[in-house]
């Protein structure tokens, strides 16, 4: 039965959740008044009860399988932790504090460091001399950035470029 609830039920937890909450607050009543009707009408009552089980027990299954997945999800480590500290940081802290953690070596510090403070457009040559990038790429990526620069920069950067 877990198989077969689960291959129809909604992936998220959140949403096999919110179906056993709903399916708990239809089957518990159901049941009840399946108890109750076994006194008077007999035929009522079984059918209430077995239409319980059914809601009860696809209730079960899926707050069952929200368990597992909960157990199945990795626990909060201080990897994951560094990962969100990381998130505070700006690129040239966390450049430093992995050189200094022994993460990175001098060469790729330097180089790194060399590329973080680098000016859009210093970026754009360099990649462009590398050969990263065609002529088209260049211009048309040149045009985008000095087109979104301040007015006061535009002359200065269309200038340095040209040289």
């Amino acid at each position: 039965m877990y198989e077969l609830v689960h291959r129809y039920a909604p992936q998220s937890p959140a949403g096999r959740t919110a179906i056993a909450i709903i399916g708990g607050l239809l089957g518990v009543p159901a049941f009840v008044l399946g108890l109750i009707g076994l006194s008077g009408n007999v035929a009522a009552g079984l059918l209430f009860l077995l239409v319980s089980t059914v809601i009860l027990g696809i209730s079960g299954q899926l707050t069952l399988g929200v368990v597992r997945q909960a157990n199945a999800a990795p626990a909060s480590s201080p990897q994951n932790d560094q990962q969100i500290d990381d998130a505070n940081e700006t690129p040239i802290e966390t450049l430093r504090r992995r050189y200094a953690e022994g993460e990175i070596d001098d060469e790729a510090f330097e180089r790194r460091i060399d590329d973080a403070n680098e000016t859009p457009i210093e970026t754009l040559r360099r990649r462009y001399a590398e050969g990263e990038i065609d002529d088209e790429a260049f211009e048309r990526r040149l045009d985008q950035l000095i087109e979104t620069e301040e007015p006061e920069q535009r002359k200065t950067e269309s200038e340095r470029v040209l040289e």
